[in-house]
């Protein structure tokens, strides 16, 4: 095994993220070696799986009186009759990385109190990221490897982006009042707002968001996708609904003749509750086989309210469900992730 008397890396690829010294293995390092750690790069030292600590850019000499971790590998008697160490040292590059990103399949953004109660969002643009705590990068993104360049690092990224701004998108829709013709035109005063929401998730994989340029649209079809999902055409039925219960509720209030509730207007109501009771009755059966909702295809991977939707009870029910362990589900952050497999379990018994 070769013993170095000096750490460092000489050159990077242009997109290269992180390099390992040695490459190829482990190395045994000399007492006394200089650590240099260029500007824009950090250095973390890993033996036996875990950190055992972490350089800034400058040049540093590996001493035990200079360095904590050594005298403690010096006490416990792990230095070899040479005086070397043996470690994994991965240097992670320190400066911002542009990023670019684009929608794969729509982001479903729920806005309930605005018709129809979501809306199909595409999107592409760049965004900007620094790693800041390396440690927690290099398990975040599985990149204890030789080298790992910034495509190996979108695609671990852009899926957990995607489920990342399907949640906050929403949350912000709901704050904001937002409906399709806002979401349309998605601001650059909405890009600065989604920074600060998306930052406790960076930060969770030891990156830093510096900036956010995503341009947002309506997909061409958003309304068929969003329907399929079960919302739009059910949406407006209960809007529809609960019109006709308040007017009833309220005959000398005037609301009978502002919403037509005449024969025509107990006709419809009928009707709907005709296919209320039908829903009823059908439930167990869609409950069992999990059809989606509008005709469409179950979604691989859905929210528990997209899981609600589809087997037609409330989210509340859904979360019960994930919460007692019956339902598995995956957390993403503060959210949860349930796999089409996982709920066709669920409904199997």
């Amino acid at each position: 095994m070769q013993i170095f008397d000096r750490v460092g890396i000489e050159t990077w690829l242009p997109d290269e993220v992180v390099q390992k010294f040695p490459r190829g293995g482990l190395g045994d390092i000399k007492l006394g070696s200089a650590l240099i750690v260029n500007p824009g790069e950090m250095a973390v030292f890993v033996r036996g799986g875990e950190p055992m600590g972490t350089f800034n850019s400058g040049r540093h000499t590996l001493t035990t009186e200079s360095i904590p971790f050594l005298t403690d590998l010096y006490e416990r008697g792990l230095f070899g009759g040479q005086n070397v160490f043996t470690a994994d040292v991965y240097f992670v590059k320190a400066t911002d990385l542009t990023m670019k990103w684009g929608t794969s399949a729509p982001i479903v953004v729920e806005h309930l109190q605005r018709p129809p109660g979501a809306s199909a969002i595409v999107g592409n643009g760049t965004y900007v990221i620094r790693i800041t705590d390396p440690w927690r990068f290099l398990n975040a993104m599985d990149a204890f490897r030789d080298s790992v360049r910034q495509t190996q690092l979108k695609q671990r990224l852009d899926p957990m982006l995607a489920v990342i701004m399907q949640d906050k998108l929403s949350e912000l829709a709901t704050a904001k009042n937002l409906g399709p013709a806002q979401l349309q035109n998605f601001t650059k005063d909405l890009n600065d707002l989604l920074i600060g929401l998306l930052q406790n998730d960076f930060d969770a994989i030891g990156l830093s968001l510096v900036d956010f340029n995503i341009r947002m649209g309506l997909h061409p079809n958003s309304l068929d996708v969003v329907t399929n999902m079960g919302y739009g055409t059910s949406y407006v039925q209960r809007q529809q609904a609960d019109a006709f219960v308040k007017a009833a509720e309220n005959p000398g209030g005037g609301g009978m003749g502002e919403i037509g509730f005449g024969a025509m207007g107990m006709a419809a109501m009928q009707s709907m509750q005709q296919q209320q009771q039908q829903q009823q009755q059908m439930q167990p059966q869609q409950q069992q086989q999990a059809p989606a909702p509008g005709g469409g295809e179950v979604p691989s991977v859905m929210t528990p309210a997209q899981a609600a939707a589809i087997v037609q009870v409330t989210e509340a029910d859904i979360m019960e469900a994930i919460e007692a362990g019956d339902l598995k589900a995956r957390k993403i952050g503060s959210s949860y992730r349930i796999s089409k497999a996982n709920l066709d379990e669920f409904l199997g018994g």
